[in-house]
């Protein structure tokens, strides 16, 4: 038996976890209480979740622990839980590197339906999404950041927190039929680097009051290492083999001790948005208006 101790009852993040993952397999899910959702798996999911060849079935999850004990049906759906390791698992593997096309923004492009471009021109056009993943690191501490950024593959415009912006839309694996795609102008290689850019940019200009301490006290115990070796190579004869491993430990030490930032993508998507171009001619000069409407902006 669980106790409640085992799992804290913070359903609202696990709730929305499981709303999107239902709407990203296109799964149906229903909620029987505010905390138990009843899914329609199919056979595909059903596979995935429980191994190849398992038949779709329907099932009961609980997203507290006293949800789950008092129907009995129901299985428990916490981090930590069977059922969310193996959610959470299939949304990783599936996250890592995928391809979707918008289809759906709340206000713009509804249930499918052509947006009202008011005369402007509207073109899918690619964006590379990644999501990477800042360690910072000294000897006695680590930290983590996330990021992730956007660059449009037809303009070369890179754009960060562009993920929030999707949160609301519908995605799916095969364009609208009524949206022409635009050709990519940018390699992926070129969006890369554009990315790790703007990393060494934002290392640059943020606080690096951490790193500087870990250098002081880096600093600190090389001279300890030092005076150490000095005091010994005046009383020993063996003075080759004592600078040797004396500047052998203080490279370990400068290794392990070392502020560093490691920075590593770990989710990435091709992503292609709905881009409306209007044409506007402006005290007699032709004008070029671009609007996102999933960010809800103008852009470059």
């Amino acid at each position: 038996m669980v106790s409640h101790r085992s799992f804290p009852d913070q359903p609202s993040g696990v709730k929305s976890f499981l709303e999107h993952f239902c709407r990203n397999f296109g799964l149906e899910c229903s909620w029987l209480t505010e905390d138990i959702a009843e899914l329609h798996l199919t056979d595909e999911a059903a596979g995935l979740i429980d191994g190849p060849r398992t038949p779709g079935y329907r099932c009961k999850l609980a997203l507290t622990v006293k949800s789950a004990e008092a129907w009995k049906d129901a299985e428990l759906f916490v981090p930590g839980s069977y059922r969310w390791d193996r959610f959470l698992t299939i949304a990783n593997h599936k996250g890592r590197l995928c391809r979707q096309y918008v289809t759906g923004i709340p206000g713009s492009l509804d249930d499918g339906e052509a947006p009202e471009a008011q005369g402007g021109e509207i073109n899918y056009e690619p964006h590379l999404l990644i999501h990477w993943r800042l360690n910072y690191r000294t000897q006695t501490d680590s930290r983590r950041r996330i990021l992730d950024f956007a660059v449009n593959l037809v303009t070369g415009h890179l754009e960060t927190g562009y993920y929030h912006h999707l949160q609301s839309c519908s995605l799916a694996e095969n364009p609208l039929p009524f949206i022409p795609t635009a050709k990519r102008r940018v390699g992926f290689r070129a969006a890369y680097k554009m990315m790790t850019d703007e990393i060494r940019y934002i290392l640059t200009v943020e606080d690096n009051s951490w790193a500087k301490e870990a250098c002081r006290h880096l600093d600190q115990e090389i001279q300890v290492l030092q005076r150490y070796y000095d005091d010994r190579l005046l009383r020993e004869n063996a003075e080759d083999e004592l600078i040797w491993e004396k500047d052998l430990r203080i490279q370990e030490l400068k290794r392990r001790s070392q502020p560093r930032v490691l920075a590593s993508p770990f989710a990435a998507a091709l992503l292609y948005v709905p881009i409306i171009t209007y044409q506007a001619c402006v005290n007699g000069q032709n004008l070029r208006l671009r609007f996102d409407p999933v960010a809800g902006r103008p852009v470059r």
